[in-house]
């Protein structure tokens, strides 16, 4: 009796270690190439996300947003203004979102549509 509770009690440790190591499927999507197009009346609007796992023990990753805008006036493209902004973002497990150091802004993902949300912003993940 005293041997079925040990293995009882050895099977429910098992069992429950190795929920806590099921793999996190959001922090693997979360490394690549994101891209975000605009156009209106006053120009076009070129966004690209770059994320690269900078420490894999923190959950920590390199985020660099090239930016590009041609800005249109009276019909007329002037020259293009471009952007190239780095830092780094913290990935929360629980909350299975990406946080900015800088900002503190909050990267969301949508595996299945391949999509990652900056506030309203919508970026298609390309690679």
């Amino acid at each position: 009796m005293k041997l079925i509770n040990l293995l009882t009690a050895i099977g429910s440790i098992l069992l429950s270690g190795c929920s806590s190591l099921e793999k996190d499927a959001t922090i693997d999507f979360i490394p690549g190439t994101y891209i975000r197009t605009e156009q209106n009346e006053f120009g076009k609007e070129f966004d690209t996300l770059i994320i690269s796992v900078q420490n894999p023990a923190a959950k920590e990753f390199k985020i660099q947003n090239r930016w590009h805008y041609i800005r249109q006036v009276e019909g007329e493209a002037n020259v293009p203004e471009y952007k190239v902004k780095e830092t780094s973002g913290i990935y929360n497990t629980e909350t299975k979102l990406l946080e900015e150091a800088e900002t503190l802004d909050h990267y969301s993902f949508d595996i299945k549509e391949k999509i990652l949300f900056d506030g309203t912003n919508k970026f298609k993940k390309i690679k």
